[in-house]
């Protein structure tokens, strides 16, 4: 999704008196290489959903909302049995020490363009199977030709030893840890190039 379709949204919301509403469950907690990815349209939502990246593996979920919207839900008129969980909130705490520590968004932008080139390349150089590379930080993946199936292609990564997983409009999705290397990234890659290899031979 382009910047400009979500500041076009923020503009209309705007206009019409609406409330803006961005689900970031995926997209948040780092994994654009911005806390969150609506920051590269330089706007913000009246709602916004977090989850899954927030707690680091620990099941935790939050609402944010901006200061007009949020005085509709004083303290008190809603309850949650898991709400206010202490370790849940000691386990994003630690999270967000992690991703707001100096330097460290930075450098998922900088291992996430590494891996975004590479995808770009294979594409480029296997096009019986990838039609191109796809995506924002390090939530990528690789848009399969029609007649290739996603799933096949992850099949053959799994045999290879990369795991990733088939996404809508037949894409193979690679969403790594926050925390990958560049070393990471060229052995991923690699691998992806010798199974593309492979692939090309079956669907000769």
């Amino acid at each position: 999704m382009s910047t400009d379709y979500l500041k076009a949204l923020r503009e209309i919301a705007d206009e019409f008196d609406l409330l803006l509403m961005f689900d970031e469950v995926q997209s948040g907690a780092g994994r654009t290489g911005k806390l969150y990815a609506h920051e590269w349209a330089g706007i913000a939502p009246d709602i916004l959903a977090s989850a899954k990246g927030i707690g680091g593996g620990f099941p935790l979920g939050a609402t944010m909302a901006n200061e007009k919207v949020a005085a509709a839900m004083t303290a008190g008129s809603h309850g949650s049995t898991y709400g206010g969980n202490p370790l849940a909130m000691a386990a994003g705490n630690a999270v967000l020490d992690v991703i707001l520590a100096p330097g460290f968004l930075e450098g998922v932008q900088k291992v996430s363009a590494e891996l975004k080139a590479g995808l770009d390349d294979i594409a480029a150089r296997h096009p019986s199977l990838f039609s191109d590379a796809r995506g924002t930080g390090l939530m990528l993946g690789l848009k399969c030709v029609e007649g290739v199936v996603n799933g096949d292609v992850v099949g053959k990564l799994t045999q290879h030893g990369l795991l990733s997983v088939p996404a809508g409009d037949n894409v193979v999705r690679f969403v790594p840890p926050l925390v990958i290397t560049s070393d990471d990234v060229k052995e991923a890659l690699e691998i992806i190039d010798a199974a593309s290899v492979e692939l090309e031979k079956d669907v000769a």
